[in-house]
């Protein structure tokens, strides 16, 4: 590992523990749900690691931290921390953040299997695709937020359908800019921080070996 990327594997390990202390926190206190939820948000933040492992999939660091980090600001710090209702603009900032992060991931997905030759689309698709990867997550998460309010009295959902449809529209958004900045990209193929990225998550041997 390069020291860049052992700063963020330790960062990764850090707020694990941290998420870790919940559950105990939660089992000290009696709150069995609340236990249950710590575990589940937990077992998430290892599935790039179990998915590395069972697939034999080399996935850059920052797909783990990434990952550990959004399920941090949200569980941690939003629901268990309160942030939510401390902080009014926490809830557009994490939908705002993660639509353009999960557009960066389908973006660079869609451009990996162009250039290994797996598909065959032009620039358009490419971003089109990474603009409905983004969105459907949003939409799936718009979803599970009912869930847990319907059936388990939380309120993660607080405004209801002001808050759902905000959340969706701020998911849009972000998706749109990468899949914008990503069809620019694959078009004029100019140097920048875009391309930077890009090319990090492509060093790896599983996108250009495989």
């Amino acid at each position: 590992m390069e020291k860049f990327e052992i700063i963020q594997y330790r960062i990764s390990i850090v707020l694990k523990i941290m998420m870790g202390l919940l559950v105990l926190i939660s089992a000290f206190r009696q709150e069995l749900f609340l236990v249950s939820i710590s575990l589940f948000v937990l077992f998430l933040s290892f599935t790039p690691t179990i998915v590395s492992k069972s697939y034999k999939i080399n996935l850059p660091i920052e797909i783990d931290l990434i990952v550990t980090l959004l399920l941090y600001l949200h569980f941690a710090l939003g629901e268990y921390g309160h942030f939510y209702a401390k902080v009014w603009w926490w809830d557009i900032f994490l939908h705002g953040g993660n639509s353009i992060i999960l557009g960066l991931v389908g973006f660079i997905l869609a451009y990996a299997l162009l250039l290994t030759s797996k598909i065959e689309a032009k620039p358009i698709l490419a971003s089109l695709f990474a603009l409905s990867f983004s969105v459907f997550i949003g939409v799936i998460w718009e979803i599970f937020e009912f869930f847990m309010d319907y059936f388990f009295g939380f309120t993660m959902q607080k405004s209801g359908l002001v808050d759902t449809m905000t959340d969706l529209m701020v998911d849009v958004v972000g998706a749109l800019i990468v899949s914008g900045v990503g069809f620019f990209y694959m078009r004029k193929k100019k140097e920048g921080f875009f391309s930077r990225i890009i090319k990090r998550f492509l060093e790896h041997k599983y996108f250009l070996h495989n």
